[in-house]
């Protein structure tokens, strides 16, 4: 039964109709672009999302080869297996168990070459929307940017689980909102980035309706 729901989860992922807007100065869109642009992500980084944010984007950034830490939980290993079925290099950790191991899996993976490294800032347990300061110890230990990722999905509704996690109905359509890369130095640092990639996707979802 297990295999078969997963199987489900992942045929409706693949449904999703997804597109890009990056938000760096030199590679701005007006409109989002069907295919991810190859410059927007740097050769090596650290990609930040929200947790409420993890559906759509093991979809959107499936078969890049990005390292992801995933919580050693039973809703982890859910997550894990998803995740390998996309293209993703699984490492387990979380908080309670595993996790500086997790963590140093993914600084080694950085230098040891050009590679890039996803992870949710407030997860696995939360609060939601509060900056964890791991992925700050991976970008400062690997010497990488890390990269705000806003998502957005229509239609969806919310769980109500403690991040209120998106979930895009079948065939929905994903606009994946990328920013500059960023080299912070603090956890507030990390905070406003990622606030200003949800004020710049927001400011184009204004313009495109008063437009239309």
């Amino acid at each position: 039964m297990r295999k078969l729901l997963l199987s489900l989860g992942c045929l409706w992922l693949r449904t999703l109709r997804v597109s890009w807007k990056c938000e760096t100065t030199a590679h701005a869109s007006a409109l989002p672009n069907p295919a991810l642009p190859a410059p927007a992500l740097p050769d090596k980084a650290v990609i930040l999302l929200w947790h409420e944010h993890l559906p759509v984007c093991i979809r959107a950034f499936a078969g890049l080869g990005i390292h992801v830490l995933i919580s050693r939980s039973n809703d982890g290993a859910w997550a894990a297996e998803a995740c390998e079925r996309f293209g993703f290099r699984v490492h387990r950790g979380s908080s309670s168990r595993g996790f500086m191991e997790g963590m140093r899996a993914l600084a080694r993976a950085m230098e040891a070459g050009t590679a890039l490294a996803g992870m949710a800032l407030d997860g696995p347990r939360g609060p939601r929307r509060a900056v964890k300061a791991g992925s700050l110890w991976l970008a400062r230990s690997a010497g990488a940017p890390v990269i705000p990722v806003w998502a957005e999905a229509a239609p969806a509704f919310r769980l109500k689980s403690w991040d209120r996690s998106v979930i895009p109905l079948p065939f929905a359509k994903v606009v994946i909102h990328i920013g500059p890369p960023v080299f912070p130095s603090t956890t507030e640092e990390l905070q406003k980035a990622m606030a200003d990639a949800e004020n710049s996707a927001r400011s184009a979802e204004d313009l495109a309706t008063a437009k239309s």
